[in-house]
């Protein structure tokens, strides 16, 4: 079994997500989602853009975008929300972050490509959003802090788990 550099497998998977291969599904049903509400569908939209800490930064304190920037800021999953179809994802918590680490980790052969491929590659997309927001050596530290969580929403839906936070900002707006 051959081994492939991870950049070369994240480029790849990434390149196929970008062309809509992979998670088109979870991308429309996240945006039919964020409809329902324009104030929260621009402040996902400024974060996937701009990032969270500049819009967290920027708005206005008291409103909507301040809220969710800094509860993403303070939330160790803040930073999956920049994948589209996060939140809407399906995958418990715990069981995400396990995968996470163990891809991340470990050298991938072609076969787990394949594998990720079938998966829908977001395993991909949240590591790499991971990795380029904290590095790979705090990553995985975050990854296996999160997989070993006995914390309350651990074993929550990631895909609820944003919705929530998300929900409680604009119910204080």
């Amino acid at each position: 079994m051959k081994k492939i550099p991870q950049i070369v497998v994240g480029t790849a998977l990434l390149s196929l997500s970008a062309c809509g291969f992979i998670g088109d599904d979870k991308a429309q049903i996240e945006q039919a989602w964020l409809e329902q509400d324009q104030q929260l569908k621009n402040v996902i939209e400024q974060i996937r853009t701009q990032g969270i800490d500049v819009v967290a930064r920027s708005a206005q304190a008291g409103s909507i975008s301040a809220c969710v920037a800094n509860r993403l800021s303070d939330d160790p999953l803040g930073q999956l929300v920049s994948v589209e179809g996060a939140l809407v994802e399906s995958a418990k918590i715990t069981d995400l972050m396990s995968q996470l680490q163990g891809t991340i980790e470990q050298d991938v052969s072609i076969e787990q490509v394949i594998n990720l491929l079938r998966q829908g590659a977001d395993l991909a997309a949240y590591g790499k959003a991971l990795v380029d927001q904290q590095g790979l050596e705090q990553a995985l530290q975050t990854l296996e802090q999160l997989a070993q969580s006995g914390g309350q929403w651990a074993s929550e839906d990631l895909g609820a788990h944003f919705q929530q936070l998300l929900l409680t900002c604009r119910e204080q707006g």
